[in-house]
């Protein structure tokens, strides 16, 4: 027994943990919402009436307030170990621990509170509970079978639970997660340590040291929460995940200051950028933008200009507490093959559009001229180069049509009578097709050159129809819901299997190739539109069938 620790002294040790726990609560009451950080507050309060009561009932004589303030007391003690097993439970899961734990767990406690006031049979307190004639109180540790089981068993289960969880924890993570973890470790261990002491009667019976050590470790604790992020938004995924991540992850905290990062965005941004504005390393970002969510800027880095694709998602975090995870993917890459490939592009359209229609139209015009002259064989052979050339001019022309619509992502809203009486207009009949018609009065969302699908499909049906009969056509409307069909049917061979296989599959393919640009003309224009297409063929012809979405009719 430790001779120096009067009764004076004792009280003066004890009453320290009262006011480091007003202090903690006050200091990280704006934290409350973190997954943890409530039950820590709880704790901390529950510390500072622990040591407020055990040096009330030392310090007063009169057995009655004595006895009553130390049912409180030993409720406390049994509260504390609910409290910290729930700190553990938010801080290891990462998640709000549910009504129906938290009744559940305080439920003895709660029967243990009120039987304490009746001592039916001695349950709670045997009859070597008593107050001394120096006023303080006396009791067995182990004496009273209720107290023993909710206070010292349930109690000390409930402890290294929570022990266990905090050690699997350190076992499974590493770095940030790790290093929190070993400060609640050490918390949890300095209090069970304290009340071991106390049991083993090493101190003076006046005496409890798990107050002063409740408010040592709570001070600890809160600087840790309060200077170094314990506690703090985590990602999640396991953090081996996140820090393995390629692209650079930055966890945003609900005042937009950067609160966690993984190992690719400090590799980024060269060190820690934990504290600080996301604004003050990506001015060009807007945070929480919702009708760009997916933005792309670009940043020198390593004494050249890169390109990422910053993307944002909400989370939620503890107790209504929101944030943002920033992913920035370097797209330098991919910007510059779509810098070639607007390249390409452009050098391809001028080729067909100056080059190739130029100098095909002089290849025709020198094919008409040796008919003229010919004779014999080398009229058919005049025919042949001068109806190559024409179709070759024909794809010409489309494929500067194809680019005109690729280049075009915009959507108009209209009755789909016009785009088909447009079509029908400009369609090369010429008598040889019969065209039946029944276009309901509908309006809906179409790409503006969406008459170019319809006149390519109309004219496909006529140049491929074969025979001496007219070519029946017939395009008609089908409504379903939000969705309007508009389908084109002939009855001449139409068009080839392998043709609709390769736009049913949006490629082209060494086994099966389109014979031209005409039927890509009419899946980019679908597509644009934001439609689908489906195709079928048979011997008694094709029928198309183009889904687009209803419209609203204009408000005038």
């Amino acid at each position: 027994m430790v001779d120096w620790l009067t009764i004076d002294i004792a009280v003066l040790l004890m009453a320290f943990g009262i006011f480091p726990s007003l202090y903690i609560i006050y200091m990280l009451y704006d934290d409350r919402r973190k997954p943890g950080v409530l039950w820590f507050l709880v704790a901390m309060g529950i510390g500072g009436c622990w040591a407020f009561l055990y040096t009330t009932f030392t310090l007063v004589r009169s057995p009655t307030i004595t006895l009553a303030l130390a049912n409180v007391f030993w409720t406390l003690v049994a509260a504390a170990a609910v409290v910290m097993f729930l700190l553990a439970y938010e801080f290891v899961y990462k998640t709000v621990a549910s009504r129906r734990l938290v009744t559940g767990l305080f439920a003895p406690v709660g029967v243990f509170f009120l039987l304490t006031w009746f001592n039916p049979g001695d349950l709670v307190y045997s009859s070597e509970y008593y107050v001394g004639a120096d006023g303080v109180l006396y009791f067995p540790q182990f004496g009273g079978i209720l107290r023993f089981l909710v206070v010292q068993a349930y109690g000390y289960l409930l402890v290294f639970l929570a022990t266990g969880m905090f050690v699997g924890e350190i076992l499974r993570t590493n770095g940030i997660q790790r290093r929190q973890t070993v400060y609640l470790l050490v918390t949890t261990l300095a209090l069970v340590v304290s009340t071991m002491i106390k049991v083993a009667e090493l101190v003076p019976m006046y005496y409890d040291p798990t107050s002063t050590v409740f408010a040592l470790s709570g001070l600890l604790f809160a600087y840790s929460i309060q200077y170094h992020g314990l506690l703090r938004y985590v990602s999640t995924a396991r953090e081996r995940t996140f820090e393995e991540v390629e692209d650079a992850i930055l966890v945003i905290g609900s005042d937009d200051v950067i609160v966690d990062v993984n190992q690719a965005g400090r590799t980024r941004f060269d060190g820690n950028i934990i504290g600080n504005s996301l604004q003050d390393f990506l001015p060009e970002y807007r945070l929480n933008d919702e009708d760009d969510p997916t933005q792309t800027i670009e940043m020198e880095y390593e004494g050249s200009s890169h390109y990422y694709s910053v993307s944002t998602s909400s989370i939620e975090y503890g107790r209504g507490l929101t944030g943002s995870i920033v992913v920035l993917s370097d797209i330098t890459g991919l910007k510059e093959q779509e810098t070639e490939l607007q390249l390409l592009k452009a050098i391809l359209i001028r080729i067909l559009r100056h080059n190739m229609r130029n100098d095909l139209n002089i290849i025709n015009g020198y094919a008409g001229a040796m008919k003229e002259v010919a004779d014999g064989e080398l009229v058919a052979m005049a025919d042949a180069v001068h109806e190559r050339s024409a179709a070759l001019l024909q794809h010409a022309e489309k494929a500067q049509l194809l680019e005109r619509v690729i280049s075009d992502r915009s959507l108009v809203t209209g009755s789909l009578k016009a785009p088909v009486e447009r079509a029908l207009a400009e369609s090369e009949t010429d008598g040889r097709a019969i065209v039946r018609t029944t276009i309901d009065d509908v309006v809906v969302e179409h790409h503006p050159e969406f008459y170019l699908a319809v006149k390519e499909l109309i004219d496909n049906a006529i140049t491929h129809h074969s025979g001496s009969d007219e070519q029946r056509i017939d395009i008609y409307s089908e409504t379903n819901g939000g969705d309007i069909f508009l389908i084109i049917a002939d009855q001449g061979p139409g068009i080839h299997q392998s043709e609709i296989d390769v736009l049913h599959a949006q490629e082209e393919t060494s086994l099966y190739h389109g014979s031209g640009v005409g039927l890509w003309l009419v899946r980019w224009v679908v597509d644009r539109s934001n439609g689908d297409l489906h195709a079928t063929s048979s011997d008694t012809g094709t029928r198309i069938k183009i889904r687009l979405s209803k419209g609203e009719p204009a408000v005038k």
